[in-house]
């Protein structure tokens, strides 16, 4: 268990509470931002995957494999954009 600090007061709480103790204000924006984060990390490591997979499979002679790779990619990095657009 780790310790947030409350963006209202200040005060130390438990990560797993959604409110503040002392104040009541919510807690849950926290870690909103920290889960959107992470999924932009996630379709960046796809991308690159994705990236990297399809250069090694074309240089194999694998095409099929490359082009579904190649799409993979491109889709992370459409969906990684527009994530960042939204916000």
């Amino acid at each position: 268990m780790a310790l947030v600090l409350c963006p209202e007061c200040g005060e130390e709480t438990l990560d797993r509470l959604t409110n503040c103790p002392l104040c009541d204000e919510p807690l849950a924006e926290e870690k909103q931002q920290t889960s959107e984060t992470t999924k932009l990390f996630i379709y960046g490591a796809l991308f690159l995957c994705g990236l990297t997979g399809a250069t090694l499979c074309n240089s194999f002679g694998y095409t099929r494999t490359a082009i579904i790779l190649s799409l993979l990619g491109v889709l992370s990095l459409v969906v990684m954009v527009l994530k960042l657009v939204k916000s």
